[in-house]
């Protein structure tokens, strides 16, 4: 495990142009295996930024279905690099989904079944609003602009106000971090927008959806799993948000266009 938890380091290294080539100073992400338990079961062993774990644990656990309350956490005890959660109800049954490592984290080998409700359809938002965010996350990816090895993930209400970020190696456990801050925060999700960097495949679309957030927005491109699953969980889905152009692909009733 990374001994200062440090999140970046300079590197040296040859840089090449068309016309010239010299001796540069760069700086690189640092990346860490975190595993984790709940009641005792390992859940997932992944890669991860090293930092803001505490928020990592509820939002992955919420994100990826295994429990359905971040109340019900009783305790959580990081000692890197593994964390220990115990909660009092969860979903998953005594079941142990098998272990495995995925670059960047991705959740976990067995993933918990969709089997809710859709979304309520209350929570709307000007498209001003919206692009404002796609603004916002780039500002608010620090570290990216340092690196660029990181994605962003911001959560914003309906008038803008950021809610939560959180930057992280893998898109998949920025989303976890972020819905992590919020939850410890006591934000309503229900009445949020989530805006993200990278594509919106059908398992990104879900962590948004077991987390509550019925609007799911991403500078890049979605993936025919994941307009499924928003058509069906009544999530409105955008994509290419780069103003001023947007692609809604889903429920464009709640952007107020």
């Amino acid at each position: 495990m990374n001994p200062n938890n440090a999140i970046t380091r300079d590197h040296e290294i040859l840089a090449v142009r068309e016309d010239t080539v010299e001796q540069a100073t760069v700086r690189v992400c640092i990346e860490d295996t975190i595993t984790i338990t709940l009641n005792g079961i390992p859940v997932t062993t992944l890669k991860i930024t090293p930092v803001d774990l505490d928020s990592f644990a509820v939002g992955f656990l919420i994100c990826e279905g295994l429990i359905g309350d971040p109340g019900c956490i009783s305790s959580t005890d990081i000692d890197p690099p593994l964390i220990s959660v115990t909660a009092e109800e969860c979903t998953l049954e005594g079941h142990a989904p098998s272990l495995e490592i995925r670059s960047a984290g991705v959740g976990i080998s067995r993933r918990q079944e969709l089997s809710g409700p859709p979304l309520t359809t209350g929570f709307t938002i000007d498209k001003r609003i919206l692009f404002e965010g796609t603004r916002q996350v780039h500002e608010t990816a620090t570290v990216w602009q340092s690196t660029g090895g990181t994605h962003c993930t911001i959560l914003v209400d309906a008038d803008g106000n950021i809610l939560s970020s959180a930057e992280d190696i893998g898109r998949h456990t920025s989303v976890d971090k972020a819905v992590g801050k919020a939850l410890l925060s006591g934000v309503d999700l229900a009445n949020s927008c989530m805006v993200c960097t990278g594509r919106l495949p059908g398992d990104m679309v879900a962590k948004a959806y077991r987390a509550g957030i019925p609007v799911v927005v991403s500078n890049n491109a979605p993936f025919s799993s994941g307009i499924s699953l928003a058509e069906r969980m009544n999530m409105t889905l955008v994509g290419f948000a780069r103003p001023p152009r947007m692609s809604i692909y889903t429920h464009p009733e709640r952007i107020r266009l």
